[in-house]
């Protein structure tokens, strides 16, 4: 095979290889040092703690193919998390409208700095640093002046991180999300026949289809083995899913790698690029508040230390080392549960070894930094193979 083939495949289709044998070897390292690592226990706690992180991570993966960045999305989570707990404690208001408000915040603030990039040409990412200062000062108003914190224990939204699906239940949404994806692969398929590329439909959707039908009845076999899917896992694969279909088979997902690749070429092709990063911008505020509601509800509570800085940046990190480019043009949703799982992995492992804290923070940023320099040398060798 050709360098240039090589690297073609590397940056496209075989993209996640490189992140999946990472993973294999992080889970088969910790699993020699600890017993516990690959328990159904350790593993159903894994998943809950890279929830968030994995949520946060796939909204950041719609800017980042845009070659754009939002920083403010640690506190846009907890400002929106804040607002809905505070809806539902204070209000007595039920916990599905709620969220809708709560999401809609998260959308509203996502078109204000999603209209100032595009509208003035402003950098977004001093945009969203300014946007995540400001927001800083909205969840102080938003937090009670005298406790500071908004409990959420026996509330309606503490269930959402907090309960589990029911055997039955869970090999049901492992059958749905089955049936999703052989649709969007069957749409795929027919769109090459019908432009008369080559297509096989047993490569095209029979395989896929079977893996994920039997990953998904092991992973639920796994966790029911312990008390059930997590409920925050079942939202992120939903997530997955539906955004993996509008990434890959709409014609606003094209749209978006275009702009990415090339912004310029894009527009003189007739995409309105300023409406799609607007889109983009909104999609990822309204990501961000479902993570923040979540987060919201695993710590049973929402206080100013829900806006960690440290969320977006590993949010980032599991963006970037799952495989979305920081170049633009590249990444895909599963990007953000790959990335996710390695750094939780990291994390989860260290942990069961009592390693410190400066030794998983050492660890977790020496592999984002080699994702990038490996995004760069992908980069460079598409641009001078031959």
């Amino acid at each position: 095979m050709r360098r240039r083939d090589l690297t073609e495949k590397l940056s496209g289709e075989w993209r996640l290889l490189p992140v999946l044998a990472t993973l294999a070897l992080i889970w088969l390292f910790f699993a020699t040092q600890s017993d516990a690592f690959l328990t159904a226990r350790n593993l159903s706690n894994l998943s809950q703690q890279i929830a968030v992180t994995a949520i946060i991570a796939l909204a950041l993966v719609f800017v980042l193919i845009l070659a754009e960045i939002d920083l403010s999305v640690a506190v846009l989570s907890a400002v929106c998390g804040a607002v809905t707990a505070k809806l539902v404690v204070e209000s007595g208001m039920p916990a599905v409208p709620a969220i809708i408000i709560g999401v809609a915040v998260g959308t509203g603030v996502g078109a204000i700095q999603g209209g100032i990039v595009t509208t003035f040409g402003a950098p977004a990412f001093i945009v969203t640093l300014g946007g995540s200062l400001a927001l800083q000062g909205v969840l102080l108003q938003v937090l009670p002046a005298d406790t500071g914190i908004v409990p959420l224990s026996d509330t309606s939204l503490a269930g959402i991180a907090n309960d589990y699906l029911s055997d039955v239940v869970g090999y049901a949404l492992a059958a749905v999300l089955a049936v999703l994806v052989a649709a969007l692969r069957w749409q795929g398929y027919r769109s090459r026949v019908r432009e008369g590329l080559p297509a096989d439909l047993g490569r095209s959707v029979g395989a896929p289809v079977a893996a994920v039908l039997v990953l998904g009845v092991a992973l639920v076999a796994m966790f029911n083995a312990y008390q059930g899917v997590p409920g925050p896992i079942a939202i992120l694969a939903v997530l997955l899913v539906v955004f993996s279909y509008v990434t890959t088979q709409t014609r606003w997902g094209t749209h978006l790698y275009a702009i990415g690749g090339n912004a310029e070429a894009a527009r003189r092709a007739g995409i309105h690029v300023s409406r799609v990063t607007l889109t983009a911008f909104m999609l990822v505020g309204a990501l961000v508040a479902v993570g923040g509601i979540v987060a919201a509800s695993r710590q049973l509570g929402v206080s100013a230390q829900s806006a960690d800085s440290t969320l977006v940046l590993e949010a980032v990190a599991a963006a970037v080392i799952g495989g979305a480019s920081l170049f633009g043009g590249r990444g895909s949703v599963w990007a953000a549960l790959f990335g996710a799982l390695i750094i939780g992995s990291i994390a989860n492992g260290l942990a069961l070894l009592n390693a410190t804290t400066q030794v998983r923070l050492e660890v977790e940023g020496g592999i984002l930094v080699a994702a990038v320099v490996i995004d760069a040398l992908i980069v460079r060798g598409r641009l001078r193979s031959p």
